[in-house]
């Protein structure tokens, strides 16, 4: 009877203790989280941080010179472009007579001036829009010593220091009808022995004159120019080779017309020639 009393005493206990504590799950109850504890939550989740980006090189934009062209040809029918270097003062008309003489010792607007100005070889042929498969231009260089801070086509000279070189890698010409960008791939001495000034090369003739320029040129040009592609020519005198005036030795820039779905950028790495093709000795 006594071990009966204690189970029973026993077991109330250990009820009123159940009670006490809430032990049904049905009775708990979940603790209220406010908004502003919520987003303190989302806050101190760690998020995940972007990957950095390469920066983009910076491409190059090209500067329509049409309307200072239109202007100019207005003023002279005998322009025909517009021909822009960047890194010189050489951003001028282009004109074109019935041979390469007349332009000589004249001005775009025709006075008389020794400096002359640009001209295009007069076989060249740019009609009904048309752009030649090679376009010459010419200019003077008249400083004897090559100084390319001279006028005119002196400064082409500019390109025979290799960090300027490669910081201004495009010749910019224009027409009536359309912006053109050339890509250097050859600044070069030769000689009037190197035909470099035929305006409608057949693609045999075209691979020899392209071969000889790279050959020639100061640097290495990492530019792919075939027979299919159009080309300009930048052609003056100079006095590398002897000091005589005339001479016919000459230094000549020469470029790729570049497609308008191309990516201009603003540099180009190159690498010196170390035995650039001479031109043969005259005496």
């Amino acid at each position: 009877m006594k071990n009966r009393v204690i189970a029973l005493l026993m077991a109330l206990v250990m009820l009123f203790t159940f009670a006490a504590c809430g032990g049904g799950s049905a009775d708990v109850e979940e603790p209220e989280i406010s908004e502003e504890s919520s987003e303190a939550v989302e806050e101190e989740i760690p998020q995940p941080e972007d990957e950095p980006k390469e920066p983009e090189e910076p491409a190059v934009e090209v500067e329509s010179r049409i309307d200072q062209l239109v202007d100019a040809h207005n003023q002279n029918n005998d322009v025909i472009g517009w021909l822009n270097v960047p890194g010189t003062d050489i951003d001028e008309a282009v004109v074109q007579s019935y041979d390469n003489d007349y332009y000589l010792r004249r001005t775009w607007t025709k006075e008389v001036n020794k400096y002359g100005c640009y001209f295009a070889d007069y076989e060249c042929n740019f009609a009904n829009g048309n752009l030649p498969t090679h376009t010459i231009i010419y200019g003077h260089s008249m400083e004897l010593n090559d100084d390319p801070n001279g006028t005119k086509f002196s400064q082409l000279k500019r390109w025979l220091d290799k960090d300027f070189a490669q910081e201004h890698p495009y010749i910019f010409f224009s027409t009536p009808e359309q912006d053109y960008v050339y890509e250097i791939f050859s600044v070069m001495y030769t000689s009037t022995n190197f035909n470099y000034i035929d305006p409608e090369p057949n693609p045999g003739e075209m691979l020899t004159m392209l071969n000889e320029a790279r050959l020639a040129s100061q640097y290495n040009y990492p530019v792919e120019v075939g027979a299919k592609d159009k080309t300009i020519a930048l052609s003056t005198c100079t006095y590398h080779f002897t000091r005589n005036y005339p001479n016919p030795y000459r230094y000549v820039i020469m470029g790729r017309l570049v497609d308008p779905n191309e990516t201009l950028h603003e540099t180009v790495s190159l690498e010196v020639n170390a035995k650039p093709k001479q031109p043969p000795k005259f005496k």
